[in-house]
């Protein structure tokens, strides 16, 4: 059995996340245990994959009932 990339394991998680009933709710993310250095790693890399600008991603946020 082969291991999976970096890219493949993120991919998956994040597939699971946004199939969440509620990804945006306060319960979605409780418990997780990462710093902030590394969530806003793991946001730049996804949005830089996905060429994203901060711009885009601020009307994505405001616009997430948040």
């Amino acid at each position: 059995m082969r291991s999976l990339s970096a890219s493949e394991t993120l991919a998956d998680a994040v597939k699971r996340y946004a199939s969440l009933s509620d990804p945006y709710g306060d319960d979605a993310l409780a418990g997780l245990a990462v710093t902030t250095t590394e969530a806003c790693t793991a946001a730049t890399a996804l949005l830089r994959a996905q060429g994203l600008t901060p711009f885009e991603f601020a009307v994505w946020f405001s616009s997430s009932g948040r």
